[in-house]
């Protein structure tokens, strides 16, 4: 025990990128509880509620891990919030493994670390109980795996590669990008000698199969991807424009990390100390040209960025070699400068100081793209911390409305709700407030159909009224659900009475609302 913890040990190459994850997972671990539960955060754990092979909007694994949170945490912020800080930890030190496969030391590892800990966009990352901190981690691992692959000519590395490739797309479908990205980039260097070979085909058979419950799953329920996929396209993609995705590019890791991660695309794709490992800079040209015809969303092409902390960082290591500089001195530089824009991704101002923060960064440093909203409109939040608001004031606004009904009203009403959103926060917070579960006709919860009551009276959250009166007799405005930060505000609380079907006879015509 005397040796493990000696001199050597302590400040050897691995400990300094444990200490590195540690602070990483400190940093969410103090924080990560400042602001509510997110929009999406709360339809994931209801999912956790209805654990099947395959939901509409994304494959099973985010619900498997809402399961375990609850098993472990129970139904608290800091436990749904738990696994993505660790997936964050762990980011960091796969990125540290990569620098030191390339060769790095200590200033390397520094640099590629503290970019991933201070990016703007990883801290967003990691705070979110959402599929994206899981993806980044399997990307990069599969980053790492290839470079292992490559430097030590092991290709029975293949089939560990193909389980993180499985095991990716049972998280995000956008794992199919790395492995177009893989292929690519197999083929346009001296790589692809390797499609020849058994291993990289044993890979992509394991990433099937540990795939094919969740395709027979879409089959069974008639492509649902695809139906979302064409929604998101008309809705959130259509206001993507091509350069503010690459302008996102330059702010979404900050200001300090860009350059690293610039230095690392010209490493991997044009240095002659990184002509072995070409395939890693195809893998970021050919998804970045994949999302600028698909029309993605800006944060999509994140997962690509470790891979380049890691090489910027080598490569800047050889350049300022002969300088003899402390390795500590980039701790000091990164850590200054990028406390400037920490709070765009993660929650330690209170929301009216964040506010008035965010408007003098963008008066001042022209910093608008963060403000820029899924309608593609300049606000004064980010949109995730808008969606963070004003869940709990909504359900305990239905609750009133709820407990003004007789008891035997209360035993034959519905609630449903407008949006995934809504739904999912009556379901979360439904013990807390005496409330029976929410039902809903978007997303996922069309899926799970309407329930066993019949729905003789049902309180409607922000459904428009004329798309009650059809199924009603009797449409009363109960209340108004508001909140001054909450990007919902003045959401109508309706009591339908007196309804001319059951809700199971409707639910087959409610398709058309799903979203």
């Amino acid at each position: 025990m005397k040796k493990f913890f000696s001199r050597e040990n302590l400040l050897s190459d691995i400990a300094l990128l444990v200490y590195f994850a540690l602070f990483k997972l400190l940093l969410h671990f103090l924080t990560n509880t400042n602001y509510g539960l997110h929009r999406d955060e709360f339809l994931y754990i209801d999912m956790g509620n209805h654990l099947t092979w395959g939901y509409l909007e994304v494959p099973p694994n985010i619900a498997l891990f809402a399961k375990i949170s609850h098993f472990i945490f129970g139904n608290s912020i800091f436990g749904y919030r738990f696994f993505p800080a660790l997936t964050g930890a762990a980011l960091v030190f796969v990125t540290g493994l990569i620098v030191r496969e390339l060769g790095g030391k200590k200033f390397a590892i520094s640099v590629a670390a503290l970019c991933i800990i201070f990016s703007p966009a990883f801290l967003r990352v990691n705070t979110l109980f959402q599929p994206v901190c899981f993806e980044q981690l399997y990307w990069t691992l599969g980053a790492y795996l290839l470079i292992l692959i490559i430097k030590r000519d092991n290709q029975k590395l293949w089939p560990i590669l193909g389980l993180i490739m499985g095991l990716g797309l049972l998280d995000k479908y956008s794992m199919l990008l790395f492995a177009f990205g893989l292929v690519i980039g197999l083929l346009a260097t001296s790589h692809r000698k390797m499609v020849l070979m058994k291993w990289p085909w044993l890979a992509a058979l394991i990433a099937f199969i540990i795939l094919l419950p969740n395709l027979l799953w879409q089959i069974s329920h008639g492509w649902p991807f695809f139906e979302h996929m064409k929604v998101l396209r008309e809705t959130q993609l259509v206001n993507v424009m091509p350069g503010n995705f690459i302008l996102d590019q330059f702010l979404l890791n900050g200001l300090v990390s860009t350059p690293i991660w610039l230095i690392g695309l010209y490493f991997f794709l044009f240095s002659k100390d990184g002509k072995a490992y070409r395939p890693i800079g195809w893998i970021y040209a050919s998804v970045l040209i994949a999302l600028l015809v698909l029309s993605g969303k800006a944060y999509y092409l994140l997962p690509t960025y470790p891979m380049l902390f890691a090489g910027g960082a080598f490569f800047l290591e050889g350049m300022i070699a002969d300088r003899q500089w402390n390795w500590l001195k980039p701790v000091v530089i990164i850590i200054s400068i990028n406390l400037l824009t920490t709070p765009y991704g993660l929650p330690i101002l209170p929301i009216k100081t964040a506010k008035n923060y965010f408007r003098f960064l963008a008066e001042n440093l022209g910093i608008w793209g963060p403000l820029r909203w899924e309608d593609g409109e300049i606000h004064d939040i980010p949109q995730d911390y808008a969606d963070m608001f004003g869940w709990e004031n909504q359900v305990a606004t239905v609750a009133k409305v709820f407990h003004s009904l007789t008891p035997e009203e209360q035993s034959k009403c519905i609630i449903m709700g407008g949006n995934y959103g809504e739904t999912a926060a009556i379901n979360y917070y439904s013990d807390k407030y005496s409330l029976p579960g929410a039902v809903g006709v978007n997303g996922s919860y069309y899926l799970w159909g309407p329930g066993e009551i019949s729905g003789g009276i049902m309180i409607a959250v922000g459904i428009p009224k004329e798309y009650l009166e059809p199924f009603c007799e009797n449409v009363e405005l109960a209340a108004l659900a508001t909140h001054n930060v909450a990007r919902e505000q003045e959401i109508p609380v309706y009591i339908c009475r007196h309804s001319n079907t059951t809700l199971q006879d409707l639910w087959p015509q409610l398709r058309e609302y799903r979203y």
